[in-house]
């Protein structure tokens, strides 16, 4: 665990400095929001509620108002920063404002600013020893905002000492720390050598580089930045997850940024706090005959829904429930033909005749060496040779299978509901059919799931079913960005088991462990896990210290958190999940393929021709965005990310309309 270095240090090992100017914005105060961005979701949030639906976008609108600012200025004078009312003038253009409203949000913006403002306990602790110490303490800020704000702002903070006349900031005084103009205006107000000043601040360039070739002592402490996304990202509905995703900073500061714990404590809580909410309100809205949590998509989910009922929450009982989409197809074929056992056999497998037997679940008729490779091709005709004793097998499968059902209760008479992440319902369509069969149309299932997409239509004719975050009427983006999350969800809301390929002759499933996912457990998604659970118990019970309780846990919130890691993920998230390989094969063995895919061996040798089948195979077999950023964060590689963003724009860091 990496500690950071106290306020006391920093300055013990700058003895010569009689100054400390330290920035603003992430090193002396920061806001009860993951990013700079967020405040304009609360903003738009108030404004929606206060004024109506006109003000729905209003945040992606601030941020697009200051990048147009930013570039009139610089195309005027490319040193100097832009000034808040600059901002407001291109609000007001793009939104159609007149001058009431233009000068309400810019009000409101200061006012949302003072409301979410807090101190970073080291900007609080160094000021306050280097003031002890009788150095002189300022600040430099690169910010549209005036100094009077600023000082708004530190006072709400805590910190009274502070006047206008101790606060640099770039709109004020023509020019940035990061282009060095503002540091010679610095020196020149305090009278002092370079030498006498040490500057600590969050940006490496701004705080660290540029200061340090002036001969300014520097400290760069960049903690309070690392909860920080792509800033056009931002919406109302990404405030659940913003709040618990600030509050892991402040906890985190002074210690390391421990990304398992803020993946597993903030997304996925609230997935795992999703799937209770949305089973509870069906139970709390009809008759319901049984609740079932399915392995492993559910493992989370039924801990937390036991520990509840432990707890004293008038709950009914809910069983985990081991199935899968390769057992319950097999447990429903009736006929094999040439245009369904690719199913069995993947276009691109090499399979061993011994493989293809575990497969299929029964031993093969065939001259070949049973460990010996074959390809896709030979292995389909293979099991079409065998079709009577591969039927046969699948009978005895659904035998078992329904043995299974029956000590699980979904057998039932009466309505039963399915929690399960999705994402097309097929499988769960078929395991109601057959349900409904054996038990002459008595007990119905109806799938509780956490996202859907367009292939989930046709399911529509033959289950109910209710995608809690996306369904398939959504957008077509929004379904092709769920779809290229997929392998993600599945990796991160998982358990310490594998997945159930068969049930023995009294229906107790059988798991097969693979390594790579008992090493990605071991060494990731345990602890993934385990924030999840807390976090969504915390959500649930209202205790979590970042103040979001079950009511923030809505449709579009998770939908947004969901998008906010999975199509803008940051850096450390792309890093731990590399660790993981997604096994989905219909026998679940082998190695599986890599969540994050790695770049071409030689990419000087990719063309464009290849990039269709390279964004086919991005979509369908890895993590879609970390893939991509992967690519992109390597200089060899980075003109392929650069071309697939330009074919298909939904592929951009960008999600919220």
């Amino acid at each position: 665990m990496t500690v950071q270095l106290s306020a006391e240090q920093v300055l013990d090992e700058h003895p010569q400095a009689s100054v400390l100017s330290i920035d603003f914005f992430d090193t002396l105060i920061t806001r009860s929001v993951a990013q700079p961005t967020h405040v304009f979701a609360v903003m738009e949030r108030d404004l929606i509620a206060a004024r109506g639906d006109f003000w729905r976008g209003f945040a992606v609108a601030r941020v697009e108002a200051e990048q147009r600012a930013r570039h009139n200025a610089a195309s005027k004078n490319e040193y100097r920063d832009v000034t808040f009312d600059e901002i407001g003038l291109q609000l007001a253009i793009g939104l159609a404002l007149n001058l009431p409203d233009r000068d309400m949000v810019m009000a409101l913006e200061r006012e949302t600013e003072l409301m979410l403002v807090e101190a970073v306990p080291f900007g609080a602790a160094i000021t306050q020893v280097a003031r002890s110490r009788g150095m002189k303490v300022v600040i430099v800020s690169d910010n549209y905002m005036p100094a009077a704000h600023l000082t708004q702002m530190a006072h709400r903070a805590g910190y009274s000492w502070m006047t206008e006349t101790d606060i640099f900031v770039s709109c004020e005084h023509g020019g940035m720390k990061h282009n060095g103009i503002l540091w010679p205006v610095v020196l020149s107000a305090l009278n002092v050598p370079a030498g006498s000043v040490l500057h600590v601040g969050d940006d490496a360039r701004a705080d660290g580089e540029v200061p340090t070739s002036l001969g300014i002592a520097t400290y760069v402490r960049d903690t309070m930045r690392t909860s920080h996304r792509d800033m056009i990202n931002t919406t109302p509905t990404v405030l659940p997850l913003s709040r618990i995703e600030a509050q892991y900073r402040n906890a985190m500061d002074d210690t390391h940024w421990d990304v398992a714990e803020v993946v597993g404590g903030g997304l996925v809580a609230m997935i795992v706090a999703a799937q209770v909410i949305d089973a509870h309100f069906v139970v709390g809205h009809r008759s319901v005959a049984g609740v079932h949590f399915a392995a492993r998509d559910g493992y989370l989910a039924h801990q937390v829904w036991n520990t509840l009922r432990s707890r004293g929450w008038e709950l009914p009982e809910a069983t985990y429930t081991a199935f899968s989409r390769s057992v319950v197809w097999r447990a429903c074929l009736s006929e094999l033909t040439r245009d369904n056992v690719g199913r069995f056999v993947g276009d691109d497998e090499v399979l061993t005749v011994s493989r293809l037997e575990r497969r299929v679940g029964c031993a093969l008729d065939s001259q070949l060496d049973r460990d010996a490779p074959i390809d896709a091709s030979t292995a389909r005709d293979i099991v079409l040779e065998n079709t009577e004793l591969v039927l046969s097998a699948c009978k005895s499968l659904r035998a078992r299978l329904l043995k299974y059902l029956q000590s699980h209760e979904v057998l039932m008479a009466g309505h039963h509901i399915v929690v399960d992440l999705g994402w097309t319902g097929s499988t769960i369509a078929d395991l109601a059919d057959m349900v409904a069969s054996e038990s002459g149309d008595l007990a119905v299932l109806e799938g509780r799931l956490t996202g859907l997409y367009w292939d989930a239509t046709p399911q529509r004719m033959r289950i109910a079913m209710h995608g809690f975050a996306m369904d398939e009427f959504g957008s077509t983006d929004d379904n092709v960005r769920l779809l290229g999350v997929i392998k993600l969800l599945e990796a991160l809301v998982t358990a310490p088991h594998g997945s159930v390929v068969d049930y023995e002759e009294d229906g107790t499933p059988v798991f097969v462990e693979t390594a790579p996912e008992l090493r990605a457990y071991e060494a990731v998604m345990h602890q993934v896990g385990d924030a999840a659970v807390r976090g969504a118990l915390a959500i649930l019970d209202g205790t979590h210290p970042s103040g979001i309780t079950a009511a923030d846990i809505t449709n579009e919130s998770v939908w947004a958190a969901i998008m906010q890691m999975g199509h803008s993920p940051r850096a450390d998230e792309i890093e731990l999940l590399s660790q993981v390989n997604h096994v989905t094969s219909i026998d679940h063995e082998g190695d599986g393929r890599p969540l994050i895919a790695m770049a071409p061996d030689d990419p000087s040798k990719v063309t464009l021709e290849d990039l269709p089948g390279i964004y086919d195979t991005l979509m369908h077999r890895h993590w879609m965005q970390g893939s991509l950023r992967a690519l992109a964060s390597n200089a060899d590689s980075r003109w392929i990310a650069d071309e697939v963003n330009k074919l298909h724009t939904m592929t951009s860091l960008r999600w919220v309309k």
